[in-house]
């Protein structure tokens, strides 16, 4: 499915199960909060940094939303930690990446374990657990990349 500006994007999270990787990140923060307004059945923050996620925890404990929404510790790089976090999982959201350019430069391994092994985990257990929709975000640096990050991306 290719999303578009268009879309009634209720109709396709209604009801579902749907896992947000990087869900404490500039961009699935904002994700978690537009789709649990939708009506999913649950949305699973899934995320490495457990600081923010008991920010986040915290800042939504007094929303209607919050009831939605689950979080759990675990990093894209780790295959069986995320299949794990995958059961019943109607739609990924990838969101988890390294994208600061100052760091991908500096350490541009760490950003091809996270950026192209994380997303090929990924991949991997959507298939394995026969995820219906998988999502994934990215940048225009991928487009035509003259740097670590948008090579990765």
């Amino acid at each position: 499915m290719i999303l578009t500006k268009n879309m009634d994007y209720a109709s396709i999270i209604d009801g579902k199960n749907i896992l947000i990787t990087g869900g404490t990140g500039s961009f699935g923060r904002q994700l978690v909060k537009e789709i649990s307004n939708l009506s999913p059945q649950k949305v699973v923050v899934f995320s490495r940094d457990e600081d923010k996620q008991y920010t986040m925890r915290q800042d939504l404990a007094d929303e209607k939303i919050s009831k939605k929404i689950s979080f759990v510790i675990g990093d894209v790089r780790d295959y069986e930690r995320f299949y794990s976090a995958t059961k019943d999982m109607d739609i990924i959201f990838h969101a988890a990446a390294l994208k600061q350019v100052p760091t991908v430069e500096l350490y541009p391994y760490e950003a091809v374990k996270t950026n192209i092994l994380g997303t090929y985990n990924i991949v991997r257990a959507a298939v394995a657990r026969k995820v219906k929709n998988v999502i994934s975000i990215s940048t225009d640096k991928a487009v035509k990349p003259v740097n670590a990050m948008g090579m990765t991306k």
